[in-house]
């Protein structure tokens, strides 16, 4: 039995995509830290037009574009959005500091 030739992309793509280098975002790091090394990391923030506003004093998401959703309760989680190349990662940082809880794919 042989396998079809347009199925070997499919067979393929999981080991291109684990070939993608991890973003250099450390948990319990600082979001400005993770920003300025996903910046030296030729990452790009990402502007997504259904993003949540920035509240106007709102420290954690100003002057951040790549803002997707800040939370004013709980452990006032926010969400921000990376792309590099075809790939794009959310960042999820809590608390007033925002200190980075999670790296996720998107």
């Amino acid at each position: 039995m042989t396998m079809p030739l347009r199925l070997l992309p499919l067979l393929f793509a999981p080991m291109v995509a684990a070939a993608q280098p991890a973003p250099p975002v450390v948990v319990g790091t600082p979001y400005a830290a993770a920003r300025q090394a996903l910046l030296g990391a030729g990452w790009q923030p990402l502007r997504l037009p259904d993003a949540d506003p920035c509240g106007a004093r709102d420290s954690r998401c100003q002057g951040r574009p790549e803002m997707v959703a800040c939370s004013g309760t709980g452990t006032a989680p926010c969400i921000f959005a990376w792309r590099r190349g075809t790939t794009e990662i959310e960042i999820v940082t809590t608390g007033p500091d925002t200190i980075v809880a999670a790296t996720r794919a998107r």
